[in-house]
């Protein structure tokens, strides 16, 4: 491929990831006028978690497939990747559809499967990318309970995707917890990846369209539909002509919206690399209907008051103030509805109980295990602002990526799964190993703290 005609956008959902995401052979070219003015464009979209719980990750796959395909990508152009374990759930109240928003459509129609067949890809740390990447891309990874990838393996695989003329130009959108941490101080702004991210290096991200909140999803869900990071920029995407708005205005129409949705629980959304390609339209990654500015996907969106100077108008009486539920804390949610909904004296009422009681003993033991480490190696006092201390901007969140890997990796074989909740203390062992402490030494510590596993 021509190394001038190959975009990528990619849009990214968590941190913590293990996937296996692979280019399907046999690809079908654009229309001539198409490519002449954008090039080829390509996606690749992933929801690596599992568990009806994560509800929201596969819907905000499913939609951003819905956008690129109304946009103008072909299927053959679209890589998804997620487990697929939603849509047929048995707790899903409406079997084989997903939504993204209480009075939306059904975002799972059509979304290709047949990426399980492909084989044409490079792993690294269990996350495959495509061999070739064409001309214009969307990657969406959400994966909150899989395996590990870290900031700085994942940004050396971009780099060798640079070096290797792979692509002209990506966009990643990533929608994590801690988000920024995956390249902050790590990612060049001269390899042609322009990165917004829903949460800078020290915030939680929210769920969105959850239970007992506003907007709250159907009575019929015990979950929340999607992310405040991801809703805001693909409900933008799909309200307004993306031929005119540039990527630099739909970061601020998304960082406005992310900050002000609630005033109490909000994260900053953040650049990452090269800002000259802001400037480009969403058309050059995205794609664009020219039939439908408009798209059936945005018809909806009238929860969200508009105007013609501002897409998110926060002054209107219309809205009314929303709470966000944290990342971590949305299984807490979908637990408590699903034991407030079970018949009283009934199996599932048992069983509801018994699987919120083991969550939350599990996230007291890591809180309290994670902490006695640190008071054992550091005193008490020091002990407890290790474990919160952010480190200046510009620099990554850990000196040397190996000892993270190593400390992860001791902390579970000595004290058991940290799972998605637990994973928030990951800076916590990275500033462990910035302050010099040794395998031995947090070999030792976990021993000591993780003496008897609940």
């Amino acid at each position: 491929m021509n190394h001038k005609n190959k975009y990528w956008v990619a849009l990214v959902a968590s941190i913590w990831m293990s996937v296996t995401v692979t280019v399907l052979e046999g690809l079908r070219p654009m229309s001539n006028q198409e490519e002449s003015l954008t090039g080829k464009k390509w996606a690749l979209l992933v929801a690596g978690s599992s568990g009806y719980e994560n509800y929201r990750h596969q819907a905000d796959i499913c939609h951003a497939y819905q956008i690129l395909k109304k946009g103008g990508l072909k299927d053959e152009n679209i890589i998804v990747f997620m487990y697929d374990d939603i849509a047929y759930n048995v707790q899903n109240p409406r079997p084989g559809v997903l939504i993204n928003h209480p009075n939306g459509p059904d975002v799972y129609y059509g979304v290709p499967k047949d990426i399980y067949q492909a084989t044409n890809h490079v792993t690294l740390q269990g996350m495959t990318l495509p061999k070739q990447i064409g001309p214009f891309a969307t990657l969406t990874f959400s994966l909150p309970n899989g395996g590990l990838l870290y900031g700085n393996d994942f940004v050396d695989a971009l780099k060798k995707k640079h070096a290797a003329k792979s692509y002209q130009k990506m966009v990643i959108y990533m929608e994590a917890c801690d988000a920024g941490s995956m390249f902050e101080g790590l990612l060049p702004n001269d390899i042609n990846i322009y990165v917004t991210t829903a949460s800078n290096t020290n915030e939680n991200s929210y769920a969105f369209y959850c239970p007992d909140l506003y907007p709250a999803p159907p009575p019929e869900y015990n979950i929340c539909l999607g992310d405040t990071y991801s809703i805001a920029w693909m409900e933008d995407s799909s309200r307004n002509d993306m031929t005119k708005e540039t990527l630099k205005q739909q970061y601020e129409t998304v960082r406005r919206r992310t900050l002000i949705n609630n005033a109490d629980q909000y994260s900053h959304v953040v650049e990452y690399g090269d800002m000259k390609i802001n400037n480009d339209s969403l058309v050059t990654y995205i794609g664009a209907d020219p039939a439908n500015v408009i798209d059936d996907y945005g018809s909806y969106l009238n929860v969200v008051p508009t105007n013609v100077n501002d897409n998110f108008n926060v002054t209107s009486t219309t809205m009314t103030p929303t709470k966000d539920v944290g990342q971590r804390d949305a299984r807490l949610i979908h637990l408590m509805h699903k034991l407030q909904s079970a018949s009283d004296g009934s199996e599932d009422k048992l069983k509801a109980q018994k699987e919120l009681e083991v969550e939350i003993a599990h996230r007291e033991y890591v809180d309290k295990s994670v902490h006695m480490i640190s008071s054992i190696l550091f005193g008490e006092e020091k002990g407890s602002t290790i474990i919160v201390d952010v480190r200046a901007s510009g620099q990554p969140l850990v000196d040397d990526w190996d000892c993270l890997k190593t400390f992860m990796k001791t902390y579970e074989s000595h004290c058991g799964t940290l799972s998605s909740y637990g994973r928030k203390y990951s800076r916590a062992f990275a500033n462990m190993c910035n302050a010099g402490i040794s395998e031995k030494q947090m070999i030792a510590a976990s021993t000591q703290a993780c003496r008897e596993r609940i």
